[in-house]
Order: C-alpha cells, then structure tokens, then sequence
C-alpha cells in the first residue's frame, strides 16, 4: 500500500488506541456497567488524581527527551500541546510553552527570506495553527505572539493566493477566539483592527458576535461595510470576497444546503440565526456588490456566478442595477458550453432546488452531469426522512463507486436511527445487509459498543467476534486498517486482551513502514512525511474532534489500571518523535478538559472510521 495516507493511520491512531486497551480491567461478558457507590466513587477520585500525577510526570519527560529533537517545527509542536494541557493547571508554565513554540519556529523561518522552498512554507503554514491554539486560551496572548512573531519587512510577501496580508488576516481571526468569552472586547479589538483593513478573518467575528452577541454583530457589520465603499472591489479579490459573504449571510437565510453534513446524521440539526443588519447598510452593501459584479469581466466564471443566487434580493433592494444585472447574467449563460451550464443549475438547485425539482433536472442534465444530480437527490431525501425513496433512487440511478458511497451512508443513518431509539434489533438487521467486508466490520464493532453501553457485554462480544472474522490481520490499504482498528476498539470495552492481539503486530507493520519512508525521504523519494530523518509532527495530530478523536476519548475512558504498560507501549515505536508523540496523546486523554466536547466516549455522534459524520457508516 501507499506509504503517506496508511502511514498517518498507524502513527496516528495506533499510538493512541493501542495504548488504551493496556488500560481496562478484565470484564466478564456477562458482566454489566458497574454501578458506583458512595465509597467507589472516592477510590475513583482518588485514582484519578493518582493518574493525572503520573500523566503530568509523562508531560514532563516528554518536554524534556523534546529538547533533543531536530525539528524547530517538531519542538513546537510538543510544547504548545504541553502547554495547552498544562493551562488550568500551571498557566504561568503553559503561557512560557507557548512562548517558546513560537520562538522556535520564529527562530528556524529566520534564514533565508528568498530561499521560498517547501520548509519555508511548512513553517509559514505552522504558525498560524500553533496561535489558534494560544488564541483558544487567551487571544490577547495570541495576538501579542503574532505581533512578536511577525516576519521582517520583506518577508510577508502576499501570500500564495495573492490575497492580502496574511498577518491582518491571522489577528482579525484571532479576535473571533475573543468574541467567544469576552464579545465586547472583540468588538472593541475588531474595529481598532479595521483601520488597518478588512481581511476574510473579520467574517469569523461578526460568526462569533452573531452567536454571542447579535448587537455587536450588527455593529461591526455595518462597519465594515463602511470600510468596503472605501475598497475598490474590482481589483481587491479579498475585498470581494468579504462583500459577497456578508452579503449572502444577511439577504439567503440558512438553507438546507448549510446542512448537507446533517443529511446523514441522526441528530437534529438547530439552524442558525442569520445575521441581522441595519437596512441602510443592506441597501449599501447590496449596491457595492452589484455596482462590482456589473464591472467584472470574467463573465460567469467571476463575480455574477457570485450574485446569481442573490438576484431576487438584490431586484428588492437595488432594481436599477439588478435589472442591468439580470441581462449581464442572461447574456454571459448563453455563452456557455452545455457542461458548464449544467454545473451553473446545479449549484442553484443544491441551494434552492426541492428533491423532485433535481430528479427532473437530472434527466436533462448531460450524461457525465446525472451522477451528481442524483445524489444531491438522494441527499435532499434524506433530510426529509424518506429512507425507502431514497435507496430506490441510488439504485436506479447510481453505480460504482458513488453508489456504494450513497448507500453505506444511508445505512449508517438507518442504523445511527435506530441505536438512538433504542431498536437494537432493527440496526442489526440494516447491518446485515451491508456488502462491503470492511465496513460491515467497522459497523458491527460500533454496534457493539451500543450493546455494551446497555449492558450486554455478552451480545457485544458476539458481534466483535463476528466482525473480526471480517477483517484482515495484516492490512493492506486504509479501509482494512479503518475496519481493524474499529473492532479493537470495540474489544477494548469487552475484552481487552483481544484487542492486544489485534494491535500488537501493527506497531511493529507501523516501525518497518516508517524506517521505509524516512528511507525514502533520505534518497529524494519520499512523500514530505520526513525531513533530517525525522517525521514531521502537526498540530492537529491529537485534535479531540479531529478523525482519531474518538481513539483519544477512548483512551481517557480505558486508562485506569496499567499505566506502566501504556508508557511501554507508546515506547514500542522507534522513531523518538512518534515515541514522544505517543505519550503526549497518553497525557492528553488524562489532563485535556476538551475530552466532553462533542458526545460520550463510545457514542454514535462522533464519526466513522471511515472518515466523519456522526452516522455508523460512511462511504470511502
């Protein structure tokens, strides 16, 4: 198999899971979810204090064997996730480890400021990740590190899209971490901020106020909207682009294409609010916009794509220019070749268009068109709960691939569906009809855990078993390895032995595929996975809502019993950055108080192995 995309599925979710299972106490099948007494429930605090004494010790050696590394980028890393774990328990040490993450990385994007290579964009892409991480904390201290941080004049050329200045664009967003606890003092930040510009980042503000404060959403946008006239959106494509975004938010309320992810999920769904402006400001914007696109000369491929779907609003509020638009908009469609056009109703019908008003679309849609139409359809039905309707337009009308992708998502909301109602029986029959081997394994290990929770640890036993029957051994490509690691974890609530047997030989499959790629990577042929022999660490490779975040939540569940075993595990692997990568995702799933967010440990809300969503299944 492929080195890159498997590679991160061991290193990443081995690390975290194979330690887990090391964790949970031996429980008989017919055993049930203990119930706690009084006195319990002290040794568990008492436990649990142990643990995290023994995982901030873990923290500590970590920080320490990461001195050593070779990596500024892979240094960073490694602190600014200690310090993001140490900041309710020691944030003076946390506020210094962030301090020195950005240091590092300040200090190695220091050489050549020409030298433009893959390096120096690493490190420019870095940055920004680790000061949302310090802004998630205390945007004040982000924005004072961005400003400490900044690049030589010189440096901070326009970035790689010609867009902008990317440090306005990097504090604007760091004032909508700010809107989250404190909306006043994002306001008061946001405005000073606008003097200096108007960046996409001030649409992650106005998000935050309209969620916490509507007012002051309804303030900064009228600002901004001030700032825009000031803006010639003709040659500004940032510009643009902020004008059309607040534009859409005010005059198209949430649609049911904001919620195509929710399409496939078993819980409802809230729709937003939209944004609230002052009339005045509307009809000002609403002018700048089509006064813009009116101008534009990249015809349908540029900013009347743009305001199509805005042109009954837009006929309300500014008829001259609308009217003037419409025709622009005619003209520049009969220009078209038939596939484009195609796409132009598509991309209408998915914000706009019913069900049915897609089925007809798709029978006069070109050929190489139909496929979408039909699954935007299938999507569409899906909302409305019509689950029957729904397989009988994949069946007809899809194939492959796409057809086998419709339908596992369809069955993962049949059975996401009936696990909430209670209906195990119902789930376990929807399962059964699934073809594919690896993601019947995959849906049956989830279906466990739903046993298990209720108590049936026989009957979740019986399900695991039968799912590994499923699965290969030794792993050939990133489904199978989805599948496995589904059942282990699966195991890991029943019958934790077994799940050692599963992930035991591929930490060892992990090592020689690593050895592999940084061989590789020396002679110029690798992937980017390595550089100066190490593996490049990212910020992102522990996110709790992230693809393994259910592994780390796992993991916080599991890690009560053997501790010395779990450091020995994580050992197991040979590079010192995946080593030192295991053990911070070990004192992550003790010290993190993000663990919560997002549904219970084993619950169906947290996405497939298979790569999100919060039903069972999902296609790959």
């Amino acid at each position: 198999m492929t080195l890159r995309t498997p590679l991160a599925s061991l290193a990443l979710a081995l690390l975290v899971f194979a330690n887990a299972a090391a964790q949970l106490p031996q429980l008989s099948q017919d055993s049930k979810l203990p119930q706690l007494s009084q006195e319990s429930k002290e040794e568990k605090e008492k436990a649990q204090k142990e643990l995290e004494r023994r995982a901030l010790s873990l923290l500590d050696d970590t920080l320490q064997s990461a001195q050593a590394l070779k990596l500024a980028e892979n240094r960073a890393v490694v602190r600014a996730q200690a310090a993001d774990l140490l900041w309710k328990r020691d944030e003076k040490r946390a506020r210094s480890l962030f301090r020195d993450a950005v240091s590092d990385l300040t200090a190695a994007s220091g050489g050549d400021a020409n030298k433009r290579d893959r390096s120096y964009w690493m490190l420019a892409q870095l940055r920004p990740q680790l000061l949302q991480m310090v802004a998630a904390r205390d945007p004040q201290l982000a924005l004072d590190l961005l400003r400490e941080s900044r690049p030589a004049p010189g440096e901070n050329a326009e970035t790689v899209s010609g867009m902008g200045d990317q440090e306005l664009r990097m504090e604007q967003s760091i004032m909508a971490q700010a809107a989250e606890n404190d909306p006043k003092a994002a306001l008061k930040m946001a405005e000073e901020s606008l003097d200096k510009g108007v960046t996409y980042g001030v649409l992650s503000v106005i998000e935050r106020l309209r969620q916490k404060d509507a007012e002051a959403a309804t303030r900064l946008a009228g600002e901004v909207v001030e700032k825009l006239q000031g803006e010639n959106l003709t040659s500004d494509r940032e510009a643009t682009l902020v004008a059309v975004n607040l534009l859409s938010s005010v005059l198209l309320p949430p649609t049911e294409q904001s919620f195509r992810g929710a399409a496939f999920s078993n819980r409802d769904v809230e729709k937003p609010k939209p944004l609230v402006m002052e009339d005045d400001a509307v009809r000002d914007l609403a002018d700048l916009v089509s006064s813009a696109a009116l101008k534009d000369t990249s015809g349908m491929y540029g900013l009347l794509m743009q305001v199509r779907p805005l042109m009954p609003e837009l006929e309300k509020r500014v008829p001259a220019r609308a009217a003037q638009l419409r025709a622009k908009i005619e003209a520049a469609y009969k220009t078209l070749d038939p596939q484009t056009r195609a796409w132009t109703q598509f991309e209408s019908l998915m914000s706009q268009g019913s069900a049915d008003a897609i089925l007809d679309a798709a029978a006069k849609a070109p050929p190489e068109m139909r496929q979408n139409f039909y699954s935007m359809a299938a999507m569409k039905l899906a909302q409305s709960g019509d689950t029957e309707r729904v397989r009988q337009v994949i069946n007809d009308n899809l194939s492959g691939q796409a057809r086998e992708q419709m339908l596992a998502q369809v069955d993962g909301l049949a059975v996401s569906r009936a696990v909430e109602k209670g209906n195990l029986d119902e789930a376990r029959a929807v399962v059964s009809r699934i073809k594919s081997k690896e993601r019947r394994a995959g849906a049956l290990a989830q279906l466990a855990t739903a046993f298990a929770a209720r108590g049936d640890r026989k009957g979740a036993a019986q399900l695991l078993d039968e799912a590994r029957g499923l699965v290969s051994r030794q792993p050939d490509n990133e489904k199978e390895m989805a599948a496995l690691l589904e059942v282990a974890r699966g195991y890991a609530l029943v019958e934790p032995s077994k799940t050692f047997e599963m992930i035991d030989p591929l930490i060892d499959q992990a090592n020689d595929m690593l050895a592999a790629a940084a061989l590789l990577e020396k002679f110029g042929a690798g992937q980017g996975l390595f550089r100066k022999g190490e593996m490049i660490l990212s910020p992102g490779f522990s996110n709790i809502n992230g693809m393994y975040g259910r592994y780390v939540k796992a993991l916080a569940e599991l890690a009560r019993v053997d501790f010395d075993r779990t450091r020995s595990d994580a050992d197991r692997f040979h590079h010192e950055e995946v080593r030192l990568m295991a053990r911070l995702v070990i004192a992550q799933s003790i010290l993190s108080d993000h663990l919560d967010a997002g549904g219970g440990v084993y619950g169906f809300g947290e996405g497939s192995a298979y790569g999100g969503g919060s039903a069972i299944l999902v296609g790959y």
